[in-house]
């Protein structure tokens, strides 16, 4: 029941509007009346009505200074005003003060039973505000959902006393996000269930509080993790209440204000957000990215198409010829270059398909992989999408490509000669160069040149000629025309062709195909 007031200096209209009103069936229950302002006064500290209803004119003390008295002291309760029809424009000059309504004498009851309504409507919304404003306070998620979300005009004084108020007034503060990656469908339930778990393990033993702000779930922890121990104790446990899920979890730093604990957030956030290019299997910090390590090369600025033809030619080659060792470089040469063009995750995954699929297509041009591997090859090209991590990805793309390597059998330089000899049967018709093998197979330009001659007894140049004229016989022998041998062998210049023929062969193309 809402308490009401009656303050009237007519003992009649004060009697009438407690017998002809329905107030129980309304809401109401008359606490008191009073015969002028003054008087009631000590019955408002007294009752702490919700509701005032008050004549404008009374002796001692009006209505309208009863209500001006009421104001300054804070009190939010509603006011209805009764006057006559003399006191209109006085009455007016109450409305200032914030009354819901008033009613000129006699009091007619259905317009005061419809006044009425309105007014218990305005006092119930007001008795919700109130109650959740005093659970907001009382509720330490409520707070940390606050200053998680602040707002701009926030009052600094009225924000400390809630933390005061909540417990949540500590030396340090350490905030860490959670970000469980499942589908859509799922998260809803995934956040649900590893809130409760978390609360359970964390908020049980005073370490802090957990609340849900989708699509994350936040720890705010009472002491900062201090070492990668500490660190890592965290992750386990959340991997532990996590079960089969999975998840990236990421710490904002320690603060020791709990007015930064929204930068800690943002930066937490910040962390999650670039998980893909960190280190997995680990909580996350700020800044700390994968990529900045010295394992991955600092690009300079070539064009980033040109780098990245120059990539997937050299991990062709290195497939081909059978060096493992360069792969993995090339690779993380391949991650760095996306990582400069400022890629995001799902773009880089998609640069890595196209990467992929390109030597995958180079190694079955040249017969590497057979048809009935294709299903296999589907199957990765497919799952790169699913990587969390752009190191997972690395790993997995590295070990999926050395399986289409030949088996290179024994180690040593007599079989790195017959790697390169096979390699230029295959490529004598494309740019080959000493300095690209040499690169392949982590030798200098020199050594290899020596090494080879001393095998071959040939120069690299000079054995790459022949085979590229023993070919061009073979196309003449078939009536191609000259320039179109010259191009199919890799002589970009049909003199120069020319000039080669004749110096193995003691004669021209032309007359070695006309006798």
């Amino acid at each position: 029941m809402i308490k009401v007031v009656i303050v009237d200096d007519e003992p009649k209209l004060r009697q009438g509007l407690q017998t002809l009103i329905a107030w129980e069936s309304l809401g109401f229950t008359i606490a008191a009346t009073a015969g002028n302002g003054r008087d009631a006064l000590k019955i408002i500290e007294d009752e702490e009505p919700e509701l005032l209803i008050a004549d404008i004119r009374m002796p001692v003390m009006d209505g309208l200074q009863l209500i001006q008295h009421l104001r300054s002291a804070d009190h939010q309760m509603q006011c209805i005003i009764l006057s006559g029809y003399a006191d209109f424009e006085y009455a007016k000059q109450a409305i200032k003060y914030g009354v819901a309504g008033y009613l000129v004498k006699p009091v007619n009851i259905a317009e005061m039973t419809a006044t009425l309504k309105l007014v218990r409507g305005q006092i119930e919304k007001e008795r919700l505000r109130r109650d959740w404003n005093r659970t907001q306070v009382n509720n330490p998620e409520l707070c940390l959902q606050k200053l998680l979300n602040p707002e701009k005009n926030e009052d600094p004084a009225t924000l400390r006393s809630m933390i005061r108020q909540t417990g949540l007034l500590w030396s340090h503060y350490e905030i860490v996000v959670i970000s469980p990656r499942v589908s859509e469908a799922d998260r809803s339930e995934s956040l649900s269930q590893l809130s409760a778990g978390l609360k359970q393990g964390m908020e049980e033993r005073n370490m802090g509080i957990v609340t849900e702000s989708s699509p994350y779930i936040i720890l705010l922890l009472n002491a900062p993790l201090h070492g990668r121990q500490r660190r890592d104790q965290l992750y386990d446990e959340i991997r532990c209440i996590a079960g089969d899920t999975r998840f990236i979890a990421a710490t904002g730093g320690t603060v020791t204000e709990p007015e930064h604990i929204y930068n800690a957030y943002v930066n937490a956030r910040q962390a999650v957000k670039q998980a893909f290019f960190s280190f997995n299997d680990r909580l996350l910090e700020p800044g700390l990215i994968l990529l900045s390590s010295p394992e991955f090369p600092c690009l300079n600025s070539d064009a980033d198409e040109k780098v990245l033809d120059d990539l997937i030619f050299r991990l062709y080659y290195s497939l081909d010829a059978g060096n493992k060792s360069m792969v993995m470089l090339l690779l993380k040469e391949a991650a760095a270059l996306f990582y400069r063009q400022e890629q995001e995750e799902k773009s880089v995954r998609q640069s890595f398909f196209f990467l992929t699929n390109a030597i995958i297509h180079r190694l079955a041009a040249s017969s590497r992989i057979e048809s009935k591997e294709m299903e296999s090859v589907s199957r990765f090209l497919n799952g790169i999408y699913q990587y969390d991590y752009l190191l997972d990805l690395l790993e997995e793309t590295h070990h999926f490509l050395l399986e289409f390597m030949e088996d290179s059998g024994p180690k040593g330089k007599e079989q790195e000669i017959k790697q390169m000899i096979d390699f230029i049967q295959r490529h004598y018709a494309e740019d080959l160069r000493l300095s690209t093998l040499a690169g392949l197979l982590n030798y200098s330009t020199p050594y290899l040149g020596q090494l080879f001659r001393s095998k071959t007894g040939e120069y690299f140049n000079t054995y790459l000629d022949k085979v590229r004229i023993q070919k061009a016989k073979e196309l003449l022998a078939q009536g191609m025309k000259v320039y179109e041998v010259a191009e199919l062998i890799g002589y970009a210049s049909v003199n120069y062709f020319f000039s080669k023929f004749k110096k193995y062969e003691g004669r021209s193309p032309s007359e070695y195909k006309n006798p």
